[in-house]
């Protein structure tokens, strides 16, 4: 028995390009079939996620940012609206600023008002991406960031820690 007979079928039984054509039409079907269950499953929220905790430092604050901060602690970007993280800790300490003495040394010195605040961001990561997120905006060690809720934004924030939350 032949492959292909004089008529162009396979084994006698199926035309060659009638073959070729419902393979093409079963692939796009899978892919369409499989591109709306993703979509489905993004829609739904189903994508796996990971928690994160950012630690980052707003230097020379005023004394007010850290209540500010704690009135809401949802992060907010105004592009974006609420994101995907949240302050879960804020700390202080007095900013130390470099001043010059009267003899024109240079000297670290603490500020009497501006606070270097420490805040620690819990950040609810999708996995559907390589890039850890707050909203749109990439977060990694050495970066800076805005921190911004409703009621406090400090521009320049940087990054000291990023830990997968246990």
């Amino acid at each position: 028995m032949k492959l292909i007979d004089e008529k162009g079928r396979l084994f006698g039984k199926i035309n060659i390009f009638d073959l070729i054509v419902v393979l093409a039409v079963v692939l796009v079907v899978g892919a369409v079939g499989y591109k709306l269950v993703q979509n489905r499953k993004q829609a739904s929220g189903q994508v796996p996620e990971k928690l994160y905790i950012a630690t980052v430092k707003c230097a020379a604050m005023p004394d007010t940012f850290s209540a500010a901060l704690s009135k809401d602690p949802r992060i907010y970007y105004d592009t974006i609206g609420f994101t995907n993280a949240k302050i879960v800790g804020v700390r202080e300490e007095p900013a130390v600023i470099t001043t010059q003495t009267a003899d024109g040394m240079l000297v670290d010195a603490a500020h009497p008002s501006l606070k270097d605040v420490y805040i620690d961001i819990e950040i609810r990561d999708r996995l559907d991406d390589d890039d850890i997120k707050i909203g749109k905006y990439a977060v990694a060690v050495g970066g800076k960031m805005t921190v911004k809720t409703i009621y406090a934004m400090g521009a320049d924030a940087v990054v000291l820690e990023l830990n997968e939350k246990q």
